[in-house]
């Protein structure tokens, strides 16, 4: 299993995220949300100055590349329930 962080913020900036929430997981940016676009997961100029962002989601893949278990949020600030996304990985 590997658990990944996708995020537009550079390298340094989740790199301090990740030590202050003392995560045991890689960080990857996706400064020009190519990825993120790729996906469908942009949320259009719903940044702060009006700038695209994406939109908050939490996904489980099995190793087949299938999607599992999926979690849009509608704010920035609410994330899945760490309960309910670790149901859904030990159920793969």
């Amino acid at each position: 299993m590997q658990i990944l962080a996708i995020s537009p913020d550079p390298n340094t900036k989740s790199q301090e995220l990740a030590d202050r929430l003392k995560a045991r997981y890689r960080f990857l940016t996706d400064g020009d949300l190519a990825l993120t676009r790729r996906y469908g997961l942009v949320h259009a100029r719903g940044g702060p100055n009006g700038e695209d962002v994406p939109i908050p989601t939490t996904v489980v893949i099995d190793r087949h590349g299938i999607v599992r278990w999926l979690k849009l949020a509608d704010n920035y600030q609410v994330r899945p329930d760490p309960t309910d996304v670790a149901r859904a990985v030990r159920a793969l």
